[in-house]
């Protein structure tokens, strides 16, 4: 039995691994590892548990150092999807050049996605210190996005592990909503979910006449999505330029997904916002009519946006109020109803069929 690298051990890579893959960024083909130490940074960032680690490494005789993040998905996506490191490392070798943005640069990766190797990208300020102007700037480059790979299906269907929420993927999201709701049932958990009849029979609405919710959104042009475009998921250079990072749920589909989950991640995030919802949507619809000369009425905008708000809610929030803990749900219970409940269970009420009890 091969002893562990005691220089690696802590680390789901090799040193050879970590080796090849700072060769290739640096261009280094004598580069040697010397010394890997965990840094500050540790905790989780979607689907993923991150760590920091500062690397020594040499060039003949001098020394240097480097600052990259490992992650590694923990709990990978739900059964029967892409794993969320496959299509992270994809996303970076394969679209990254691409993008109308910068990503961290990826240094090494496992062919089975189960762990990748980024730079480090240090944030100017945080989600919570940022400015109105900062989210103009990220709906920006959202639309930036969108416009890049617009309609763009058949070009994008070389990438088999983009997420296809609304089409491949669509039985298995609304599978686990039902499993959700099962299991909130049998828990009587959450109290705001299971001590209602009519949050009930809203959820129970949307679950079962989910497929009618996406008839408009598979009709809408699809484009790349990021999938969970989110403030936290953004770091802002000193200059206000954004790194866009953490895409784990990379996929095709509408465009209006990745802004309703802006939204309501934003607010998520950080309550109240320095700018009003509003005015974010506003000013995409102005941005990808300039850009593309994309244009919806007011009337078809909105049935899009209680779509977009119905299916993110089936897609992430089952999930979320039937697993979070116990204390973390409590503490979230007022912003889940504001941002979602509510929200979501007003669109059920305006676009789906009343259910009937007997």
């Amino acid at each position: 039995m091969v002893a562990p690298d005691p220089l690696t051990a802590p680390w789901p890579f090799s040193r050879a691994e970590l080796t090849a893959g700072l060769r290739r960024y640096f261009a280094e083909p004598g580069l040697q590892v010397r010394g890997v130490r965990p840094s500050a940074l540790a905790g989780e960032a979607g689907l993923s548990r991150v760590r920091a680690l500062s690397v020594e490494y040499g060039v003949g005789p001098d020394s240097f150092a480097v600052e990259c993040v490992v992650k590694e998905p923990v709990g990978a996506t739900r059964a029967g999807l892409a794993g969320a490191g496959q299509r992270e490392i994809g996303l970076y070798r394969s679209l990254a050049a691409q993008l109308p943005m910068s990503t961290p640069a990826l240094i090494a990766a496992d062919p089975k996605g189960e762990w990748l190797v980024l730079e480090q990208v240090e944030s100017g300020r945080g989600p919570g210190e940022w400015s109105a102007q900062d989210y103009r700037r990220a709906v920006q480059t959202l639309a930036e996005l969108h416009e890049r790979f617009w309609n763009l299906a058949d070009d994008l269907a070389a990438y088999q592990w983009l997420a296809r929420p609304l089409t491949a993927d669509f039985e298995i999201h609304v599978y686990a909503a039902a499993q959700a709701m099962e299991k909130m049932m049998a828990a009587d958990w959450p109290p705001e979910i299971t001590h209602s009849t009519p949050v009930l029979g809203g959820l129970a609405q949307i679950i079962s006449q989910i497929e009618t919710v996406v008839q408009s959104l598979r009709a809408e042009p699809p484009t790349l999505l990021h999938g969970e475009y989110v403030p936290s998921n953004v770091a802002l250079l000193d200059d206000g330029e954004p790194v866009v990072f953490d895409w784990q749920l990379a996929g095709l589909g509408p465009g209006v997904l990745d802004l309703a989950a802006f939204v309501a991640g934003s607010e998520w995030e950080r309550r109240p916002l320095p700018i009003a919802r509003d005015e974010l949507i506003a000013l995409y619809r102005a941005e990808m009519a300039q850009r593309l000369n994309v244009q919806w009425t007011d009337d078809h905008w909105a049935l899009l946006w209680d779509s977009a708000l119905l299916w993110r809610f089936t897609q992430e929030m089952f999930g979320w109020a039937a697993s979070a803990p116990r204390e973390e749900f409590t503490a979230r219970a007022a912003a889940f109803r504001d941002i979602w409940l509510d929200p979501a269970l007003a669109a059920a009420a305006r676009r789906l069929r009343p259910v009937l009890y007997v």
